[in-house]
């Protein structure tokens, strides 16, 4: 049955926001719609994903051919197309729209990381997958979609911005209808009334990919599964003559039929199909049926969309004798959609800005904030839609909204942060060294992080490690301050490191180092960009000899205290295969003999990475220096170099020094289709490396410098960055490597 869905609640740049808000004026008031014309047509236009694109195509031959549309109701890519053709689109308003979209940041959730904060940044040298598993009532809670839709709900806000107090939708230029599902009770839903971006984004939300949507209480899903040709939807809205527009994806073939995910998907299909077979027969001699031959063009290749268009396009010009017996005069078809285009509007200015209240205080306080410089100045979309993208990247919301309200005769905003449904959660994380040469080590890493303890935001992060470094590390990380740009995090660290000792190639020995140490951290970021930050800490290390002679080598044991300070500037938009941007870290770490410490001296250490991309071709330039000033010698003044891209050719830290330092150039370019969005990114490359490590200052020569090279191929696969390559330098050392792990290949702490 149907189920009438009501609701109660009062980026792109450039082109897209000309086509949003291209007529000035005020916006009007929802108003009765217009008498339809003789020989009133009803559109459907089914759901298909990226096939879907096809409609627009369409729409441009019922234009020209005069054909005057006065309902429409869409499912899923339909409902897109549909809705803002509704609201006063052209069709080539849409084509622009759809060709110069860049879907694979819609499909993203976050805002690009130079907006990030600096501390999610961190999790990005931490070697982690990007899945957060969340624990919420007792139990284990998944994401329950690979995108939670935010970039997109943005966009549809934009869209549609100008029927912001259309509540029902006979009152658009032309009246429209979009389906979506129930997921929990399987009925449909059609959207007549309410809020048009959420019924549109409700009505695509596809299961698995995208999260459902909440709407008045019910969890909605991609109509596809109850309707995804929605005739008896515009037949209920008083159509006698139809144009149904099918464009659902075909049954794979026998020999495709390979893995348990094609054949779900195959089933799901099936039913579908079958269903839109019934509902088809459904049509009358008075109907035309268009079915564009989209060939290969599967759901999720929304980059193939102007391809699509064009075969919509034909598809309707096969039927053109079928649809002229649906024509009307040129007069007629005038004043038919002069009547439908889109609305005045001029957004004002925004006289005030309510936050909806969630279940963490601090939370909200980070959204007002974060767009309160948008209040008492007239509506700027590129800057709210940053503003909102900023709050997002906080990574405790599962959605923020926005939406235009009046009160008392001045217009503002309604913000609605949704939160994510946890406030603990995991994550996962692996390393993989490996030279084909029996040497390889990993890394395997669990965290659990508790949000929100208290009312000022509090976290409670837990890292567990095995393998090449085994222990736990907990820090309690507080921000404090107006803006929360003020923190103060305690920590405490059990770390078992091994350490092998090189010269010549040949491995002499190997020890486990065991650090216990405790610190207190207090820093300052007011940007996303930036942080600086003082450290105390008070530890032991002790280093027990695991291989090698012990008339060579003897256990050594050692308690330092010390102050630590960092600057660090990221802008880097990556750390996998960065394509822009830079990070530079300084550190001081300055280690005193006070409270019984055996140690003494100070460490500067500078990492710098800049990297740029030219079409394919991306080129990454980085250095480290570590020196330890007055040429101590002990655990903490101590650098190791060696392993890809860090003298290449070399076993993994194979060289360590008080004094160190690397450059490097790496090239690379990326391969196949770049424009497909759910394809395996892979590179091929090269570096080009110079450096050495050396026991004290003295020891400092350039023409002991060092010059290695490597050559790789590398993948950006789902537990990151996965690299084979092969590593040669002139100390005649050469060597395979087969690695998981960032380019820039940084310390771990």
């Amino acid at each position: 049955m149907d189920v009438r869905s009501r609701k109660t609640h009062g980026g792109l740049a450039g082109a897209l926001l000309a086509m949003a808000l291209s007529v000035p004026g005020l916006a009007l008031a929802a108003e009765p719609a217009p008498p339809s014309p003789p020989g009133c047509v009803g559109l459907v236009l089914g759901g298909g994903g990226a096939r879907g694109s096809a409609h627009i195509g369409v729409l441009k031959v019922l234009e020209r051919e005069r054909i005057p549309v006065c309902q429409v109701a869409g499912t899923s890519m339909g409902a897109i197309v549909g809705g803002l053709y509704s609201t006063g689109y052209t069709p080539d308003e849409m084509a622009t729209l759809i060709e110069t979209i860049d879907w694979g940041d819609m499909f993203i959730d976050d805002p690009p990381r130079r907006d990030i904060p600096m501390r999610r940044k961190d999790a990005d040298f931490r070697y982690l997958l990007d899945l957060e598993i969340g624990y919420a009532n007792g139990r284990v809670v998944l994401p329950v979609g690979f995108v939670q839709g935010e970039k997109l709900l943005m966009l549809l806000r934009r869209l549609t911005l100008s029927t912001w107090d259309a509540q029902d939708f006979d009152q658009l230029p032309i009246p429209f209808r979009a389906v979506a599902a129930d997921i929990v009770t399987g009925e449909k839903v059609v959207f007549e009334d309410g809020d048009l971006a959420l019924a549109i984004r409700s009505s695509m939300s596809v299961p698995g990919a995208f999260a459902p949507v909440r709407v008045d209480g019910r969890l909605l899903v991609d109509g596809g599964m109850v309707d995804n040709v929605p005739v008896d939807v515009v037949r209920g809205m008083g159509a006698t003559r139809m144009i149904v527009v099918d464009v659902g994806s075909p049954l794979h073939k026998e020999e495709a039929l390979t893995n348990p995910v094609v054949i779900m998907d195959q089933m799901v299909s099936a039913l579908m199909n079958e269903k839109t077979k019934h509902t088809l027969a459904t049509l009358g001699p008075q109907d035309v049926l268009i079915r564009p031959e989209l060939g290969d063009i599967t759901a999720a290749e929304f980059n193939r969309g102007k391809e699509a268009i064009e075969i919509g396009e034909r598809a309707a010009e096969a039927v053109v004798p079928q649809l002229r017996a649906m024509s009307v005069d040129e007069a007629t078809y005038a004043a038919h959609r002069a009547r439908q285009q889109r609305r005045e509007f001029d957004p004002g200015l925004v006289s005030f800005l309510d936050v909806v209240k969630g279940r963490s205080p601090s939370a909200d306080r980070h959204v007002e904030r974060a767009l309160a410089d948008n209040v008492g100045k007239p509506l700027d979309l590129e800057k709210l839609e940053h503003d909102m993208g900023s709050a997002y990247g906080d990574g405790r919301f599962q959605q923020i909204d926005y939406r235009i309200v009046e009160r008392d005769g001045v217009r503002g905003l309604q913000i609605i942060p949704v939160n994510k449904p946890w406030s603990a959660f995991g994550k996962l994380g692996f390393q993989l060294d490996d030279n084909f040469n029996g040497d390889s080590s990993y890394l395997v890493s669990a965290e659990l992080t508790f949000n929100d303890i208290n009312d000022l935001g509090a976290e409670w992060r837990n890292v567990v490690r095995m393998g090449r470094i085994t222990g736990l590390r907990s820090e309690f990380y507080q921000p404090f301050g107006q803006t929360g740009a003020f923190y103060l995090q305690p920590m405490l660290e059990l770390r078992n490191e091994s350490l092998p000792l090189w010269e010549g190639g040949n491995q002499l020995a190997e020890f486990r180092v065991n650090r216990r140490q405790v610190g207190v951290e207090a820093g300052y970021s007011p940007q996303p960009t930036w942080r600086i930050s003082a450290e105390l800490v008070r530890g032991n290390d002790r280093g027990d000899m695991l291989i090698g002679n012990p008339q060579d080598f003897e256990d050594s044991e050692e308690s330092f205290a010390g102050a630590l300070y960092n600057a660090t500037w990221d802008t880097l938009d990556s750390v996998n295969f960065p394509t822009k941007g830079a990070r530079l870290s300084l550190d001081l770490e300055r280690y005193y003999s006070v409270m019984g410490a055996d140690v003494e001296g100070d460490v500067a250490r500078v990492t710098a990475d800049w990297a740029q991309a030219w079409g394919r071709y991306h080129l990454l330039l980085g250095a480290r220096l570590s020196s330890a000033l007055d040429d101590e010698n002990f655990f903490q003044t101590q650098d190791f170099l060696g392993g890809f891209l860090n003298l290449s050719g070399f076993e993994e830290r194979a060289l360590f020094g008080n004094q160190s330092a690397l450059a490097r150039a790496v090239l690379y370019r990326r391969t196949g289709n770049t424009s497909r969005l759910f394809s395996l990114p892979m590179f091929v490359g090269a570096s080009l490396e110079t450096g050495n490590a050396w026991q004290s200052k003295d020891d400092v020569d350039p023409d002991d410098l060092i010059i290695a090279g490597s050559v790789f191929v590398g993948f950006s696969t789902w537990l990151g960055p996965m690299f084979l390559a092969y590593g040669r330098n002139d100390e005649d050392q050469g060597s395979w490597y087969l690695t998981f792990g960032s380019l820039l290949r940084p310390r771990i702490k």
